[in-house]
């Protein structure tokens, strides 16, 4: 799966805690370390099993980082901070 973030977000990290405003719904979010560790990640490859393999090298963990990952990812594209490309 390709994923881009959603260009028209307005992001903005404070003391390593990121808050995306999603402006077509007016919502906040807030990341947490390892959601804001994906959202940076995304600067550098839009292919999710390769973003997943770079995260797993540096937690050297797959189980729970996995879930995560997943959650992360599907709340991201619910909450429109992130598209699916093609």
């Amino acid at each position: 799966m390709e994923l881009s973030k959603n260009p028209k977000c307005i992001y903005k990290e404070v003391d390593n805690i990121g808050v995306i405003l999603e402006p077509e719904s007016g919502k906040f979010i807030e990341l947490n370390k390892t959601a804001l560790i994906i959202w940076n990640m995304l600067d550098k490859t839009n292919n999710l099993p390769e973003l997943k393999n770079k995260l797993f090298e540096m937690y050297e963990t797959t189980e729970s980082l996995e879930q995560d990952v997943n959650v992360f990812i599907n709340n991201a594209l619910k909450a429109n901070i992130i598209k699916k490309l093609g």
